[in-house]
């Protein structure tokens, strides 16, 4: 499964979606193109965050350390 960018994707990568940041749950079924269906949870997640499944064309992987820098910067842990 790959991103906007032609990146893999896999469980528990980070993606930017529409300008929140999520943690892929899930993978579905690749096309030909090697799109396809994703399950994302927003990160960090609250007690009643549901994952949804979007298109992984829609989205960029963003790399865990990028991550972990953000959150100790602003605080959100």
């Amino acid at each position: 499964m790959k991103d906007m960018l032609g990146r893999d994707l896999a469980v528990g990568d980070f993606v930017v979606f529409y300008a929140n940041l999520y943690q892929v749950t899930a993978l579905g079924r690749p096309t030909p193109s090697d799109h396809g269906y994703v399950k994302i949870k927003i990160y960090p997640a609250s007690k009643t965050s549901r994952p949804v499944q979007k298109y992984s064309r829609e989205m960029v992987q963003v790399p865990a350390a990028d991550v972990t820098l953000h959150l100790l910067k602003n605080g959100g842990m």
